[in-house]
């Protein structure tokens, strides 16, 4: 009986995850980019990467039924010239064929008020003439709004959880204050117009190396942090704060050496699957975007450095290099911030002090704003912004808004929204339309 019972128990975890179908498609285009969401059954688990000659946008669901994508064929787009798809295992490979060297943008969003799961694929590039529309195969009584600039998504990764306590010392775990200072930071980036942050844990549970830049691949993430506590037992005396950038080929000190060795310990790094191209197009693809997204990681690492040394002791002045597991995401721009050493007293004192996790969480918001408010990702609200800063740009209030979370999301005062419109009341109506400066904060 017992025998029975464990057979049907491993031939249930063994079994291949609940396919998800297509239920209808959207499309919509204005001058700077085109959108395709895809209304899902479940939630999907995607990759995806672009080819060269002719320019394709490839995408993998792996749990997506092909038998139900009919409705991608009708999508009539300047950017996209067409769209084909056939099954890839248990899911499906969905190509886009591209009609110029435009930019591309995948990401999913959960169930919202009258929308189900959704993958958003969003296609970049200017388009003469172009005006918004909506081209709909199957369009549902209320579609999806006009291309909008999207979020700067930064994905922050509280270090190890669950069963992996990571470091400890003097009645400080690491897996407890990582994730206290990641949810601090993801505030931070939630009240931000422009950003949106995504935790990989937001609570104490265990995930592999591997699933971490996944989950934030999955989020459709334009950055990754992932924090840490370390201890470091040879030297108690040890103690600071340090960024840490991919380097492919290994550590640049011992310290760096060392702590490379214990984050690696639990997991190897995952790749990312290139699909059906030959080796060599496979090792052009992966180190153009591995070249790319280490440039950026070490431009942003040095300036969050900066801000970290001015909120407490730095261990290194400069931006260390590692080959973290964690951090060999040949797609995303990623770092790894120590914010110190719980094998030294004072930094384990400091590391569980509120004040001093919101100071911390503070200069790690502070470094990777600063670097995307500088070089904004094309088709984002940030990139809008800064092309037209000094400028004023109208919104309309829609349904749930106040005119304090309007005024909080543009960084302005109740007292200035008001005065900018000549409001007199603190009462407004759906569908009115209000002044607000581009800029914000």
């Amino acid at each position: 009986m017992k025998l029975r019972g464990l057979l049907g128990f491993l031939l249930l975890v063994c079994l291949p995850a609940q396919a998800i179908e297509l239920g209808s498609v959207r499309a919509s285009a204005n001058q700077d980019s085109s959108r395709v969401v895809l209304e899902l059954s479940g939630e999907p688990e995607f990759s995806q990467f672009n080819l060269e000659n002719p320019k394709r946008l490839v995408v993998d669901v792996t749990n997506l039924d092909a038998r139900t994508l009919d409705a991608l064929s009708q999508v009539d787009d300047t950017r996209i010239e067409g769209i084909r798809s056939s099954s890839r295992g248990r899911g499906s490979r969905i190509v886009f064929d591209l009609g110029g060297d435009y930019r591309s943008n995948v990401f999913a969003l959960g169930p919202k008020d009258q929308y189900p799961h959704r993958l958003v694929v969003d296609v970049v590039g200017y388009v003469a003439g172009e005006t918004a529309t909506d081209r709909g195969a199957t369009v549902t009584t209320t579609p999806e709004p006009p291309v909008q600039k999207r979020d700067i998504v930064v994905a922050i990764d509280p270090g190890h959880g669950g069963r992996d306590p990571g470091a400890s010392a003097y009645g400080v775990v690491e897996k407890e204050v990582v994730l206290q200072i990641s949810k601090r930071i993801a505030r931070k980036f939630q009240g931000e117009p422009g950003y949106r942050a995504v935790l990989t844990r937001d609570d104490d549970r265990f995930i592999p190396l591997r699933e971490r830049p996944r989950l934030a691949r999955q989020s459709g993430a334009d950055f990754f942090v992932s924090i840490h506590a370390d201890s470091f037992p040879k030297n108690r005396s040890v103690r600071g704060s340090g960024v840490y950038a991919l380097s492919l080929r290994g550590a640049n000190s011992e310290l760096s050496r060392w702590l490379q060795n214990t984050e690696n310990a639990d997991d190897l790094a995952g790749g990312v699957d290139l699909g059906d191209v030959d080796n060599d197009t496979r090792q052009v693809l992966l180190n153009m975007s591995m070249e790319s997204a280490i440039r950026i990681s070490k431009q942003a690492g040095e300036g969050l450095l900066r801000d970290l040394s001015r909120v407490g002791r730095v261990h290194k002045k400069r931006l260390g290099l590692a080959n973290f597991a964690v951090l060999r995401s040949p797609d995303i721009p990623s770092l790894l911030v120590e914010t110190g050493f719980l094998s030294n007293r004072s930094d384990a004192e400091r590391l569980s002090n509120v004040r001093e996790q919101e100071r911390i969480a503070e200069a790690i918001f502070t470094g990777i704003k600063r670097y995307f408010e500088k070089n904004p990702p094309a088709n984002t609200f940030v990139a809008w912004r800064k092309d037209n800063a000094g400028s004023r740009m109208t919104v309309t209030v829609e349904r749930g808004d106040t005119l304090s979370e309007i005024a909080a999301r543009y960084g302005l005062s109740v007292k200035a929204l008001k005065e900018l419109n000549g409001l007199e009341r603190d009462v407004i109506r759906l569908g009115q339309t209000l002044e607000v400066p581009v800029g914000g904060r």
